[in-house]
C-alpha cells in the first residue's frame, strides 16, 4: 500500500487535517503582503513579479510586484511583496 494513502487514511481516522498527516500543500495568506507555503517541492521560477512553486502534484504561482523570498527550507517558503493573485496549475 502506498505511504501517502496510509497517512491520509490515518489523518481521516483521527480527524487530523490532511495537510498535517499527508504532506499536502498548505498555504497561508496574510493580507496582500505575505504568502506562506508548507510542504512544497521547490521553487521553479522566481522574479519580482512571479514566484512559481512545485507542489509535487502541480504548481502554485504567486503574482504581484516587489516579490521576494523571505525564508525557505526543505518544507517551507515565505514570500513577501504586493500580492495580486495566486494560481494553481497542473
Amino acid at each position: 500500500m502506498e505511504r501517502k494513502s496510509i497517512l491520509r487514511r490515518a489523518a481521516d481516522a483521527f480527524d487530523i487535517p490532511a495537510d498535517v498527516g499527508g504532506g499536502i500543500l498548505h498555504i497561508e495568506i496574510s493580507g496582500r503582503q505575505e504568502v506562506f507555503v508548507e510542504n512544497h517541492k521547490g521553487i521553479l521560477m522566481l522574479s519580482e513579479e512571479e514566484v512559481e512553486i512545485s507542489s509535487g502534484r502541480g504548481t502554485v504561482t504567486v503574482f504581484g510586484t516587489k516579490l521576494s523570498v523571505l525564508a525557505m527550507n526543505t518544507e517551507e517558503v515565505r514570500i513577501s511583496g504586493e500580492i495580486e493573485s495566486i494560481r494553481f496549475g497542473e
